[in-house]
């Protein structure tokens, strides 16, 4: 079947990175359509002006009115099949090759592991050797006992970069599972970052994730209670998961931290991807409906599950910098970044919903929070469990000087308040 060229060719959301001492642009795809390969840096005049206004012909103008380089509208056309073959445009031929993918997600009962071999080792007593030299890494006074744990908010960069801010988080998780009975089921709610789902609000599956560690079962109950409470089925469509590292990232370590606990069901959890919320702080109505319904539902859902929930957050911090837009380096405006995200992990360690939405809608999310959405989400359940603390064990900041941009993240952990017994 062939797929024509669109008339005016749009590039799809991809990254281009320059690469020091060679004529060549790297693209990497997040949605992982393509392997990462070099672009010669010369086709960047066409690049720059495949946004879905011009044609080849308007394009050849274009490039020679603005660069001075000019090319035959026959040489632009070869170029732009030629990209086309490689589905770098939001076009016919990458819809076909989409759907084709997505049906076969939605059909199967299993997430397959998106990253082992890139983020995490993907031979298991490799893996369970990295992931106890992270936890090795919580210092001597994280916190100690996990009595009363009722969530926690992990980071969701990379593994080899945000080791020292998963060890303390994850510590605690461990000694949870040191304190639980063997036969005690638990589900762990976890609310993730969607960086490249698009429709609703929320985005759950009901599939398993397989890792190298083996599979993590999916309630798959508590999501049935969860549309009872609805009033409305699930999306079906739930490939923002397959590409996705917020929640991938997490079930590695209950794996490893419940063993065969997770392994038989025991320990269990609940996928929930976050999309944008932005519109909650337009005061948009219709988004607003839709997330508080949502969230009435789980903490309904929660409140009367027979099973024991801890809610867990896979989200990072601030993006800034070329690489994410911005029109500075990031290791320019670091200091005031750490000022702002330590504000916020002030708020939500003080479980205030209210202010963090406040704080992203300051500055209209200037600092690409993209863990402001499962956090707001969190925040806005976490009552459920009557009074509840946060403790910030973390913060760190990663700065990546190669393409001038940085990310921010930190943990939290959250308990039952102590009660005060009277005097």
């Amino acid at each position: 079947m062939t797929h024509p060229l669109p008339a005016r060719p749009r590039l799809r959301r991809l990254n281009f990175f320059p690469v020091d001492g060679d004529d060549v642009i790297a693209v990497h795809d997040p949605q992982e359509f393509i392997e990462p390969f070099g672009l010669s840096a010369q086709l960047v005049p066409i690049l720059m002006f495949c946004d879905g206004r011009h044609t080849p012909e308007t394009m050849r103008e274009a490039i020679a009115r603005e660069t001075g380089k000019t090319y035959a509208t026959a040489e632009i056309l070869r170029v732009l099949e030629m990209m086309d073959g490689w589905l770098l445009f939001d076009s016919p031929r990458f819809a076909a090759a989409r759907a084709v993918r997505d049906r076969e997600f939605i059909t199967a009962d299993v997430r397959a592991a998106a990253h082992a071999g890139g983020s995490y080792p993907a031979h298991p007593a490799e893996l369970r050797k990295r992931l106890d030299d992270i936890l090795s890494l919580a210092p001597d006074d994280a916190p100690g006992s996990a009595a009363g744990l009722v969530g926690v908010i992990a980071p969701h960069i990379d593994l080899r970069v945000g080791e020292r801010a998963y060890a303390p988080v994850y510590r605690t998780v461990q000694r949870f599972a040191e304190e639980l009975r063997p036969d005690e089921p638990v589900t762990f709610i976890v609310l993730g970052t969607s960086h490249y789902g698009t429709g609703g609000l929320f985005v759950a599956s009901r599939k398993d994730y397989a890792t190298p560690l083996g599979r993590l079962q999916c309630d798959r109950e508590f999501l049935s209670r969860l549309e009872i409470e609805l009033g409305a089925p699930l999306e079906a469509d739930d490939t923002a998961h397959r590409p996705e590292h917020s929640i991938e990232f997490q079930v590695v370590f209950l794996q490893h931290l419940f063993g065969d606990r997770a392994a038989n069901g025991t320990v269990r959890f609940v996928p929930i991807l976050c999309t944008s919320f932005h519109r909650l702080f337009d005061h948009d109505a219709e988004t607003k409906a839709e997330y508080e319904t949502f969230v009435r539902a789980l903490r309904k859902t929660v409140a009367e599950s027979k099973t024991r929930t801890v809610l867990l957050v896979g989200g990072d911090l601030a993006h800034v910098g070329r690489k994410f837009g911005d029109p500075f380096d990031a290791e320019s405006v670091l200091e005031p970044v750490a000022v702002a995200d330590r504000e916020l992990l002030d708020i939500v360690s003080r479980c205030d919903a209210t202010g963090l939405l406040a704080h992203i809608a300051a500055d209209r999310d200037a600092r690409n929070v993209c863990g402001f959405p499962p956090m707001l989400a969190f925040l806005d359940t976490l009552d459920v469990y009557g009074e509840t603390s946060g403790e910030i064990v973390h913060y760190e900041q990663w700065n990546e000087r190669e393409t001038s941009s940085a990310v921010t993240y930190g943990s939290v952990v959250y308990r039952k308040a102590e009660k005060q017994t009277a005097a």
